[in-house]
């Protein structure tokens, strides 16, 4: 008896599929008449496969048991290739990737002598992996934030890797948000080139808009905070904001030089601080991060700060995260650059006291 089967099907479909259910596919061709196409074409369409509950049942396991390893994973790191580790967590789980790849320039990681030697088209369809499932596990509203250099093309030229997999990460269904310049102080000096002083962060969120975006934490100091507005019916009264002004997408941060306070060894650490903006941004306390090239630790002790969870993995580094780990605790303030203490002076001296009637209060307070 077929129980789903749509009620606009004929009586002889209706015949194909009950009969599909007991006999093999060449047995109802030649009872019906059918060729093999069309019996599995209608077989598709009703979800009548002679494996549909096997495959059904498939489905159901994998999800299980990747929410079973999402909850052993949470503020843990596996020790695990980073197509298996992402290849295990559910759809839609976190609320932020923030991540750095390697750039395939010849790095040595840990024992992987060969990590980063990749053959250059080799290089860039794991790279597609990797970018496909984030944009699998992010939730709505979730932000993919891709922390890139440069690369080697196959003719061994530069190459900026955010030229390379924008189009990519745009055909995941991911909406493209910003691209950051992380300008840098210090680097390497060539012979017949500029030197390279920045970065680039691409920031793609998984829906229209992030579900979170908090500006406060990423204000910049005001130019002028005594700015007073010329017209309108605000004339004379302060313009900017107490906060700061509205942070841009050009970030000046240290690089984690060999002298660093910061510095744990790995070749490729990426600072707190740029870690720090992402998670402010674009998270608020308890959601989950993952950090899929966890390196050492930086986005993990981030989260333990930031009253954030954090998944990720690594192959390397083990001992150097669970020592960094081990001594990073829930930080007691935040932050808010764009406060300073001109800021704070001219807007004291805008105070004005205001008394209320504690018969109110009370009032209120009943009411509440």
């Amino acid at each position: 008896m077929i129980t789903n089967a749509s009620a606009s099907l004929s009586a002889i479909e209706r015949a194909v599929l009950a009969d599909l259910q007991t006999m093999t596919y060449d047995e109802v061709r030649a009872k019906h008449g059918w060729s093999r196409g069309k019996i599995y074409a209608l077989a598709c369409r009703e979800g009548a496969r002679k494996t549909e509950a096997k495959i059904r049942e498939r489905a159901a396991d994998r999800k299980a048991r990747q929410q079973e390893f999402l909850a052993e994973m949470i503020d843990q790191t596996a020790t695990a290739d980073v197509l298996d580790y992402l290849d295990s967590m559910p759809d839609g789980c976190a609320q932020l990737v923030c991540t750095s790849p390697p750039y395939n320039v010849g790095k040595k990681y840990g024992e992987g002598a060969g990590a980063d030697t990749m053959r250059h088209v080799y290089y860039l369809g794991w790279l597609m992996q990797i970018v496909s499932e984030a944009a699998r596990v992010l939730a709505d509203g979730g932000v993919l934030f891709l922390q890139v250099g440069s690369t080697r093309d196959e003719h061994d030229h530069l190459m900026p890797l955010d030229i390379a997999v924008y189009d990519f990460i745009r055909k995941t269904g991911l909406t493209f948000q910003n691209r950051v310049i992380w300008t840098i102080p210090h680097g390497l000096t060539p012979r017949r080139r500029l030197a390279e002083r920045h970065e680039t962060v691409l920031i793609f969120c998984k829906g229209d808009r992030p579900r979170h975006f908090h500006a406060n934490p990423l204000r910049i100091p005001q130019k002028d905070p005594g700015k007073r507005a010329f017209k309108g019916p605000n004339k004379g009264e302060l313009s900017g904001h107490p906060l700061g002004a509205w942070p841009s997408n050009v970030w000046a941060i240290p690089n984690v030089g060999h002298n660093a306070p910061e510095r744990t060894g790995h070749p490729a650490q990426m600072p707190s601080e740029l870690v720090r903006r992402a998670i402010h941004l674009y998270t608020v306390p308890g959601d989950l991060v993952i950090d899929p090239f966890s390196g050492s630790g930086t986005t993990h002790a981030t989260c333990v700060e930031t009253a954030r969870r954090f998944s990720g993995c690594d192959l390397f580094y083990g001992d150097l995260r669970a020592k960094r780990l081990a001594a990073t605790k829930l930080a007691a303030v935040c932050p808010l650059p764009g406060v300073t203490p001109e800021s704070i002076a001219v807007w004291q001296a805008e105070t004005v006291r205001v008394d209320h009637d504690p018969s109110l209060q009370l009032d209120f307070l009943a009411v509440a």
